[in-house]
């Protein structure tokens, strides 16, 4: 039986809102991993999340005047930087409440808040009128929507025709074994498609593919960083979640970057709409 969109898109929203507090503990501002174009540069986890942001917001080509929509935006620092860095408006949605609140008071101490707003939607049912948007932005968001041929729909229906979408996703590079099945699934989240598979999908929703990137050796010491930072972290966050929960946690994002490591390459792709 396939899962209810609405069931897991209420369980990612739950884990967000419980967990947020960690992530931003082991991420920061942007709960995304880093971008590292040379082997032996030391950039620190930061910097390398900002180079992501700006790398995504090169492609997505967008300047004053026009309007972005970050798909799952998390705690809006993709989007804060975004609109930083082009004057472009900026809508982020998540499913999680709590991070709606946390991306708004960011914006607002940032100074971003005039150009940034957030709010609740599902990516699969987005609540804006067609061909809304200039671009938009889908970063590590799809790798927790099981349906993602919805959300490229959707995401295609609101773009304009002429605009883009920028996406920047975990791909398989190879089979999980039954453990790594096993680590994923207790997450919520779902098995990434190849990455011809998300080409392919990607076009099935309308859109003309322009640029792809294999950015997997470019984002790769994001898993050791990940893994330093929740050791780093443990201890003081023991009284917020309980030793017990805490552990549960930390061991669930360790064995993921360990899959990660083992299975997983990552997608970065500009595509346009037609039109």
């Amino acid at each position: 039986m396939s899962e209810d969109p609405a069931a897991r898109a209420q369980a990612v929203g739950t884990f967000y809102d419980l967990m947020g507090t960690f992530l931003e503990a082991v991420y920061g501002d942007n709960l995304h991993y880093g971008f590292w174009p040379d082997e032996h540069d030391e950039t620190p986890m930061p910097q390398a999340q900002e180079r992501l942001n700006d790398e995504l917001a090169r492609r997505l080509a967008v300047h004053a005047g026009h309007r972005v929509l970050d798909i799952g935006c998390g705690t809006g620092g993709p989007a804060r930087r975004i609109a930083q860095v082009t004057g472009a408006t900026v809508t982020g949605v998540t499913v999680s409440g709590a991070q709606v609140t946390r991306a708004t008071e960011l914006a607002a101490k940032e100074g971003t808040h005039e150009r940034t707003r957030f709010a609740r939607a599902d990516a699969t049912a987005l609540p804006f009128p067609d061909a809304y948007f200039d671009a938009a932005l889908a970063l590590e968001v799809l790798v927790h929507v099981p349906d993602k041929a919805a959300a490229l729909a959707a995401a295609h229906r609101v773009v304009r025709p002429g605009g883009r979408l920028v996406l920047a996703e975990l791909t398989l590079t190879r089979p999980m074994s039954a453990e790594h099945a096993r680590i994923w699934s207790a997450m919520p989240m779902s098995t990434p498609p190849a990455a011809a598979e998300y080409l392919d999908q990607v076009r099935a929703a309308g859109f003309a593919l322009e640029e792809t990137l294999d950015a997997t050796p470019y984002i790769r010491r994001s898993f050791q960083i990940t893994r330093d930072a929740v050791e780093r972290e443990r201890e003081r966050l023991a009284g917020t979640y309980g030793p017990r929960v805490l552990r549960q946690v930390s061991n669930a994002v360790l064995d993921l970057q360990a899959v990660a490591e083992g299975c997983l390459g990552y997608l970065v792709l500009t595509a346009r709409r037609p039109g």
